[in-house]
């Protein structure tokens, strides 16, 4: 079996973490596995041709616990020669402002003051002491959670972080591993008492579920970091991948991002969630609005059609669209809207309205531009045609119905938000007979086909 030092040094230079003349911050808690690093590092900087430093974040969530840890972690630098960083954060009272979930906060401050101190030192490196048992907690908590679809399977080896790197060179080791180097080398830690509590999930799952895995198999956490690292590369492939088509198909518009729902179907369904999920990124920091695989089913299997009107509502107050074809991304107003005048509608374009605009041409005339849609029907050939705004009292004659359905009842129907109803466009005849309210239903009056009688053509086209 490799020594500790062999496995730490082959992951070093596999992955190209260290480089001579960097300057590497260790982030220190005082508990065995960061203190191994620490050592190890300090040990090594001669070979490796790096210089090492050691930082501490004091939560102030445990007392006289944490404030001892603090001093241990100090002393145990000062004694071994390592330039030492730290500050107390008062996350109690921190968490009694802000609230949320009191993990995270502890990690977006722990972090903050990392980048603060590799600001200041002009560090490139920042390593942690994720081992290898982590990364299969990881994968496993990510499993539980549902939530591996988001990108990286696991924790990366090496990611950017400031003006450098992070990286983690513990994970070619394990615990057990860890133990024997810290036995070995007669290395001083503390344990935080909080890694006992069963209230934790990772606890449980480190108390319970690891060992009955590591029972089956001695190499299970070092099979995961090399699953993880293989799954990564992949990943990082089709994450690629579906960002080179997603910027092939999408359009920026008045703050909106567009695209076609039929261009988006030809991709692989692999490329389409990752496409999603790259749009969902575009808008969100994943870390403050938890991207579910709910949602990212939701907005792929909206996008399976290219008929009628589809809304989702998304955090923050955005709205996906898919108005036929073309697929809508933007920040909703809570405001109404303002009705728009009555618009004769002839052989010449309207102005655009809600996106669109609209001619109308006997049959014999007709030319169809390119990204329109044509609706067919008969009239009358004295005819007039109008765009307007949804009126109370509106009805349409749908498909298959003996009877004409109020307006108001089909939006509700639909889900259309509120604020959009009273603005929604809606096209007529001189009689007041709707032919089509765009983007949600077709009359019975209009088709997408010709038909022998027809002899009039609504053409509506996005822009």
């Amino acid at each position: 079996m490799k020594s500790f030092q062999e496995l730490m040094m082959k992951h070093i230079h596999k992955h190209r973490l260290l480089d001579s003349g960097d300057l590497v911050l260790v982030g220190c808690s005082g508990g065995i596995d960061s203190m191994v690093l620490l050592h190890f590092l300090h040990a090594k900087k001669e070979e490796l041709g790096i210089s090492v430093a050691a930082v501490h974040i004091d939560h102030m969530l445990r007392d006289e616990e944490s404030r001892e840890d603090h001093l241990f972690t100090e002393a145990t630098a000062k004694k071994w020669g390592v330039e030492y960083f730290s500050r107390a954060i008062p996350i109690p009272e921190i968490w009694k402002e802000k609230g949320g979930n009191k993990q995270q906060l502890c990690r977006l401050e722990r972090y903050s003051y990392f980048l603060e101190v590799m600001e200041q030192t002009d560090a490139n490196k920042f390593a942690t002491a994720h081992h290898a048992d982590d990364q299969l907690e990881t994968i496993l908590m990510s499993g539980l959670r549902g939530s591996l679809q988001e990108g990286a399977f696991g924790m990366p080896t090496h990611r950017p972080f400031g003006g450098g790197s992070l990286i983690r060179p513990q994970l070619a080791v394990d615990k057990e591993q860890i133990a024997a180097y810290a036995d070995l080398h007669k290395i001083p830690h503390r344990e935080d008492s909080s890694n006992a509590e069963s209230a934790y999930t990772r606890n449980r799952v480190r108390q319970r579920i690891l060992p009955l895995l590591k029972d089956e198999s001695r190499e299970v956490s070092q099979n995961f970091v090399e699953l993880a690292e293989d799954m990564q590369q992949d990943q990082q492939f089709l994450r690629e991948l579906a960002e080179e088509k997603l910027q092939q198909l999408i359009q920026r518009k008045d703050e909106k991002i567009v695209l076609s729902a039929k261009s988006f179907r030809t991709e692989a369904r692999a490329l389409q969630k990752r496409m999603v999920l790259l749009l969902l990124n575009y808008l969100y920091n994943p870390k403050q609005v938890p991207v579910t695989r709910q949602l990212v089913e939701q907005m792929q299997e909206m996008m399976q059609s290219s008929s009628g009107t589809v809304f989702l509502h998304l955090p923050q107050n955005y709205v996906a669209t898919r108005q036929y074809d073309m697929f809508f991304l933007n920040r909703q107003s809570l405001e109404p809207l303002a009705a728009t005048a009555t618009i004769s509608i002839a052989a010449e374009w309207t102005p655009v309205y809600c996106g669109c605009r609209y001619k109308m041409l006997p049959l014999a005339r007709l030319e169809k531009p390119k990204d329109a849609v044509a609706w067919y029907f008969h009239a009358p050939e004295d005819s007039q045609f109008f765009l307007r705004s949804r009126k109370p009292g509106d009805r349409i004659q749908l498909a298959g119905m003996d009877q004409p359905k109020k307006l108001a009842r089909l939006m509700i129907d639909e889900k259309i938000p509120v604020p959009m109803r009273e603005r929604w466009p809606v096209i007529t005849t001189g009689k007041n007979e709707l032919l089509l309210v765009p983007g949600l239903r077709p009359s019975a009056m209009v088709s997408r086909q010709k038909r022998d009688r027809d002899n009039w053509v609504l053409i509506e086209q996005f822009l």
